[in-house]
């Protein structure tokens, strides 16, 4: 078999770029190793700024006709230092984040990998599902042998693409190493069904002592909920009582109707797994690029993760139609955008970490000291506006490794 691209992994920037590269008729196979998607508790919010990526890559239709979508509009800063009031009304209006979208989007993991698997097929890409060992060779005459129905198949290309996640054999086999932070924190997240108690409009990443909490509403009555404690916490959510301790920890005055949150009925699996961020200083080489999580991921806490690998998606698709030839000067193009892309994410992910003080021993007198300085110097903080708006759309001095280090001081 030949075709010009073969993508290992259709999950979502591996669907978003096979849709976009066939429909400028370029050949798409894309090998997918789930004969179905299921809930594996991944992220489900794509930021304003991703959004825009979707519209970029013409599969922001297919994203909003998907089931269960919902548009956020308002981030509230629940916390253990403000009445539920008082936050409410300090609420950041995520509507006009960004020209162009309408909010933050809440979609089903699984729903939205779907979503884009058909527009692919759509635009002419061929999908392969249920595909079993799958090894890659790359270079000048890349190619992809993998098992199919049964029987085994090479498949000759121009581009591998690597897109089969944080676990990415692919990734392994290509022999590419990884950066990561370390996590202070690990995060538990579930499905609830919670019959409309929370506000379809309203997103949060809240404190209330030990726990850190992040609610991502969609449009069915289904909440993707999430309880981050540190990694040292003697009571992790973890073992045969873990949906019951992660439903309790909803029950916290810093919520509306938290009573009736945490008597929520769980419809997915309940997983744990470190907040970190990690990075390739090599997303691209001759004859493969990678990614999406395959490439690196961000700590979930400010839900970077699905827009991240849209724009991996539109940034390699508009490098590979600008060119007829995909050597390495060509791949290099991406491979610098997302490596200084992601750099600036972290920072913002680190910034936004140390304004929330969570895990820290004496957060409330650190954190006020913190907004004193901020309050005092709003330039410090500029980097959390590319949380919502993009990592571009603000100037590198906003990046710049000092800030973090003055306002760890204050």
């Amino acid at each position: 078999m030949k075709t010009d691209v073969v993508i290992v992994g259709g999950g979502v920037a591996g669907s978003a770029l096979a849709a976009r590269l066939a429909a400028a008729d370029v050949g798409v196979v894309v090998l997918e190793r789930e004969s179905s998607y299921r809930d594996m508790v991944r992220g489900e919010a794509i930021v304003p700024w991703g959004f825009l990526e979707a519209a970029a890559l013409g599969v922001d239709g297919a994203i909003m006709d998907a089931d269960g979508v919902s548009v956020i509009t308002r981030m509230v800063p629940y916390d253990a230092a403000l009445t539920v009031s008082g936050a409410q009304e300090l609420a950041t209006d995520l509507s006009d984040a960004v020209p162009g979208a309408p909010g933050v989007i809440g979609i089903g993991h699984p729903e939205l990998r779907e979503a884009l698997a058909d527009a692919a097929v759509k635009e002419g890409a061929t999908l392969y599902r249920g595909v079993r060992r799958s090894t890659v060779r790359a270079g000048d005459s890349p190619v992809v042998t993998c098992e199919l129905d049964g029987r085994t198949e090479e498949i000759s290309c121009r581009l591998i693409i690597a897109a089969d996640g944080k676990f990415s054999t692919t990734r392994a086999a290509l022999g590419v190493e990884m950066a990561s932070t370390q996590a202070r924190v690990k995060l538990t997240g579930m499905l609830v069904d919670d019959a409309g108690v929370w506000d379809r409009r309203v997103t949060t990443i809240a404190v209330d002592g030990r726990n850190q909490f992040i609610v991502i509403p969609r449009a069915d009555n289904r909440l993707r909920l999430y309880v981050g404690r540190h990694v040292d916490d003697p009571e992790p959510l973890t073992g045969r009582e873990a949906i019951t301790a992660f439903l309790e920890a909803y029950r916290t005055p810093i919520f509306p109707d938290s009573d009736r949150l945490a008597e929520s009925t769980p419809v997915g699996p309940c997983a744990t797994f470190p907040m970190c961020d990690s990075w390739t200083s090599t997303p691209a080489m001759p004859g493969a690029a990678l990614v999406g999580d395959a490439a690196g991921w961000s700590n979930p806490v400010t839900a970077q993760g699905l827009s991240i690998g849209l724009r991996d998606a539109r940034v390699l698709s508009e490098v590979l139609l600008d060119n007829q030839r995909w050597g390495p000067e060509v791949l290099a193009a991406y491979a610098v955008e997302r490596t200084e892309r992601t750099r600036r994410l972290r920072f913002s992910t680190a910034l936004a970490d140390l304004v929330s003080g969570f895990g820290m021993s004496d957060r409330d007198t650190r954190r006020a000291r913190v907004l004193k300085l901020l309050a005092r110097r709003p330039e410090l903080g500029q980097a959390l506006t590319a949380i919502h708006a993009g990592p571009w759309s603000i100037g590198e001095e906003a990046f710049g490794p000092d800030i973090l280090t003055t306002l760890a001081l204050a």
